[in-house]
């Protein structure tokens, strides 16, 4: 039902209603969720991923539709060059629909009381403790980790190109992943990306729980190098879906030509985007923010 609240062609002709329309569909999961997990103890401890899995059933029919629109718009494009600008809105509205799930999860982090935070969030709060913290266990036990904690873990650091490797690399295991998935679900990709968007999103909300004062410099500081990270992914989750798409359809056997140079370039694209943010993130980013 909630699929028809917004069409794919009238997304891709606004792709800013995508963050409402991320919002709902974040909001809606948290509160079937919290309904679950209040009358049920097992759901509860599982509160975390069925937030994730609730948010991607919603999202699942309108990202079908749109990776089937920027298929045949692919396959119909007569110049190459044109091919990346043919899909920018879907695009757009991908990374709309991000950041309605980021700005969501957020907001309801930062309103909720303690213990639904815990329930709903208890996988958030783990995957970040387990990246940014020396000692898991401590990060947990207190996971209303101080604000000079936040601001140390979110701010990058001016180091070696083997940082700038490393994290190229681990942001590449993401992006096949994000891959594997749209390849085997179609639009399956949507998966990684709200869990990444809730992780963020729990990094945000126990800084500004923390200390409101503290919280929108780090915020901007991240989205600095994170906006084309998150686009990489974006895109190769279109490439997956596209060639998914495609496959089903045995539209591949008769697009063929034109089907490999639309997944090519949106492969080199999003490995680009990959070693910009990870440059971003290492060099640029402490510069810009006297990190």
């Amino acid at each position: 039902m909630f699929e028809v609240l917004i069409s794919p062609r009238r997304a891709e002709k606004n792709p800013f209603s995508l963050f409402f329309v991320g919002m709902l569909y974040s909001s809606l999961s948290l509160f079937l969720v919290s309904v679950l997990a209040r009358s049920d103890a097992v759901m509860a401890k599982h509160a975390s991923m069925l937030l994730i899995s609730f948010t991607t059933i919603f999202s699942i029919p309108f990202i079908h539709s749109l990776i089937r629109s920027a298929e045949i718009r692919g396959v119909s494009e007569k110049k190459i060059s044109r091919i990346f600008s043919s899909h920018s809105r879907a695009l757009l509205s991908l990374l709309f629909l991000f950041l309605g799930f980021l700005v969501a999860f957020s907001l309801w982090y930062i309103i909720l009381p303690d213990n639904s935070v815990v329930i709903n969030f208890s996988s958030q709060i783990e995957k970040f403790c387990s990246i940014n913290s020396a000692s898991m266990q401590e990060c947990l036990k207190e996971y209303g980790i101080s604000s000079e904690f936040l601001k140390n873990t979110l701010t990058g650091r001016v180091v070696g190109m083997g940082d700038v490797s490393a994290i190229f690399v681990n942001n590449l295991y993401v992006m096949l992943f994000t891959l594997i998935f749209s390849l085997a679900f179609g639009a399956g990709a949507i998966f990684i990306l709200a869990w990444n968007a809730s992780v963020i999103a729990a990094a945000i909300g126990m800084l500004a729980r923390a200390n409101i004062a503290d919280f929108f410099m780090p915020f901007l500081m991240y989205m600095f190098h994170g906006v084309p990270e998150i686009m990489a992914y974006l895109v190769i989750a279109l490439a997956g879906g596209i060639l998914s798409t495609a496959l089903i359809r045995q539209d591949f056997k008769h697009f063929s030509r034109k089907l490999v140079v639309n997944i090519l370039l949106l492969v080199v694209i999003a490995i680009m985007l990959l070693l910009l943010a990870a440059f971003m993130e290492v060099y640029i980013t402490p510069l810009v923010f006297g990190a």
